[in-house]
């Protein structure tokens, strides 16, 4: 008996221990239980209600993207060639509009549409399918003007917003269209002056957030946050816009008559290289560029090249002259037909008998075979390099979409007929820019001036920075240049360009006409017919060029190219007000006995 109770105390004294072990870990375990309760519960009520009210707010925010300014195209003279205007695109929160009251009476969305149909002048039942549903953003109506924004702002029409965009419009039409280019429907540049200058003439856009209420409303309070936009700079041409719509509306006129496929006319300022017009024949209208053919959205001036035939007699001329291989009443007995000593054989345009001829006579008649005589003592090497300091086989610099080169293979690759063919301007392909340069250079004293068909870029504070001009070149001495320059009147007053003569003014240019390389297939299709010139000849002001494309009706360059040269310069003299010549020329010999 005393034994059992012993055992009994003995074992309630080895309980304590652990009963306060249990009992510990008990109120442990208590405590960390409140400690997560605790934390959770700080979560819920601190942390999780925190993202929850992000989440809210980010519902709530809006980013809008603010749309830089697209810099204008202007004439030289500040007309607008190119211009951006605003527009509005209505967007309907189709929850928010089936909500729309009238009087205190629920109208929802065919109410709004009533309403609507009125300034969007349309049937309610157009606007209904697009304002009925749930929705928080569907476009209702592009292209509002911010008149008639106005009118369906004042509806207070619930739901009912507008997002403003600009598109471009083109005040001029299509004066000069070809040169500026235009936009695609999604504002992408897509020909011309748009696209050479879309960088600059884009700016940067800018970003707003802002919250948006209920109803759709900016929070003026609310969390805000804006990027302001940078607008596009200006762009102003060197393009006289009057001369430039004459000269569109006499060259269309030409290519109308002669049945040519296309036409231009380039006039470019001899001491300035300025490109006051460059009218191509068919323009298009940027405003609406899907009228015309795709062939015809561009600028042929720039990227069209053909062969300039006899216009590039006037860099042999030069050439010869220059290196004093000849002089300008040299005497030549010319034949209509001439073999080289590779059996290559060469024929004038016309039959004729053998004709004692000057140097400037050759030059006068456009004779094939006599730049040939006079040629064949310029070498090989000296042809390619005058050809290539007169601008052919090199782009203008200009940066034109598309601007051709044009093509001069390296003397080392002519063939034995090519080496001949090149001095009376076949065998090599320029543009009608390319041609420009050519007597405008000759007119400038032999002095080369880079061509320039932009003035200057404007910040969109009105500033104006010029662009410069670029490095003038030597191409023929001064001597050269004015020698050449008096044939040159000659075929103008004597020659085959008897039909680019302007009253009361002196003129020197030449006549070309050249087979026209086949679209396809190879070989020739018709004719390019041209005329370059400038005047007043004694005093060089302006060098216009004057190019028809397959002519079907007279295709020879002193029918239908120099007629319209005549038009459009005597107007360009008017315009300008150069005044007339006052000093009768004293032209060379053209013949000898």
């Amino acid at each position: 008996m005393g034994s059992t109770t012993t055992r009994l105390k003995r074992k309630r004294k080895g309980d304590g221990p652990n009963l306060r072990l249990r009992m510990g870990f008990i109120a442990a375990v208590s405590v960390l239980v409140l400690l997560i309760t605790s934390v959770r519960l700080v979560s819920i009520q601190g942390m999780d209600s925190m993202k929850l009210a992000e989440k809210a707010l980010s519902n709530r925010l809006v980013t809008r993207t603010l749309p830089a300014e697209r810099g204008q195209i202007l004439a030289a003279d500040g007309t607008v060639l190119a211009d951006s205007v605003s527009r509005y695109q209505l967007v309907v929160d189709q929850q928010n509009v089936a909500q729309y009251e009238v009087d205190g009476e629920l109208v929802g969305a065919w109410g709004a549409a009533e309403a609507l149909s009125k300034p969007l002048k349309t049937d309610p039942g157009v606007l209904y399918p697009k304002l009925v549903g749930d929705k928080r953003w569907n476009p209702v109506a592009k292209g509002l003007t911010a008149e008639t924004w106005r009118e369906v702002k004042k509806l207070g029409v619930l739901g009912i917003s507008a997002e403003e965009y600009a598109v471009r419009s083109y005040p001029a039409g299509g004066v000069a269209g070809n040169l500026v280019g235009f936009l695609s429907s999604d504002g992408t540049a897509q020909a011309g002056l748009e696209m050479a200058y879309d960088e600059e003439l884009s700016g940067t856009d800018g970003q707003q957030q802002y919250e948006r209420g209920a109803r759709g409303e900016i929070i003026p309070l609310g969390d805000n946050n804006m990027k302001d936009a940078v607008d596009g700079q200006g762009l102003q041409t060197t393009i006289d816009p009057d001369l430039q719509y004459y000269a569109q509306q006499a060259i269309e006129e030409q290519r109308k008559k002669h049945k040519a496929e296309s036409a231009s006319i380039v006039i470019k300022e001899v001491k300035t290289g300025r490109i006051i017009t460059a009218a191509d024949a068919p323009t298009v209208d940027p405003n609406s560029p899907g009228k015309v053919d795709g062939d015809d959205r561009g600028s042929r001036i720039f990227t069209d090249i053909f062969e300039p035939g006899s216009t590039a007699k006037m860099v042999t001329a030069a050439a010869l002259l220059d290196q004093g291989l000849v002089t300008p009443e040299q005497e030549f007995t010319v034949p209509d037909t001439w073999a080289a000593p590779n059996d290559e054989e060469f024929r004038d345009s016309h039959d004729h008998p053998d004709e004692k001829l000057t140097f400037a006579g050759i030059l006068a008649e456009s004779s094939n075979t006599g730049t040939i005589l006079a040629g064949k003592e310029l070498p090989e090497a000296q042809r390619y390099a005058y050809m290539k300091k007169f601008g052919f086989g090199s782009s203008s610099g200009i940066g034109f979409p598309a601007e051709t080169a044009g093509i001069l293979h390296p003397y080392e690759e002519w063939d034995g007929r090519t080496k001949y063919t090149v001095m009376f301007g076949q065998g090599v392909a320029a543009n009608a820019l390319q041609t420009t340069d050519v007597i405008s250079t000759i007119a400038n004293g032999g002095v080369h001036v880079p061509s320039r068909l932009v003035d200057g870029m404007i910040t969109p504070n009105g500033r104006t920075i010029s662009t410069p001009a670029g490095e003038k070149e030597r191409v023929v001495s001064e001597k050269a240049a004015d020698e050449t320059l008096r044939m040159l009147e000659g075929v103008v007053a004597e020659g085959t360009g008897k039909s680019a003569q302007v009253s009361g003014y002196r003129v020197a240019g030449k006549t070309g006409t050249a087979q026209a390389p086949a679209a396809e297939g190879g070989g020739y299709d018709g004719y390019t017919a041209s005329f370059v010139g400038v005047l007043p000849a004694e005093d060089p002001q302006l060098a216009i060029s004057v190019t028809l494309q397959r002519p079907r009706k007279g295709y020879y360059g002193g029918q239908a190219a120099a007629p319209v040269f005549s038009d459009v310069a005597g107007f360009a003299m008017r315009h300008l007000k150069i005044p007339p010549s006052t000093e009768k020329p004293e032209l060379p010999a053209r013949e000898w006995k």
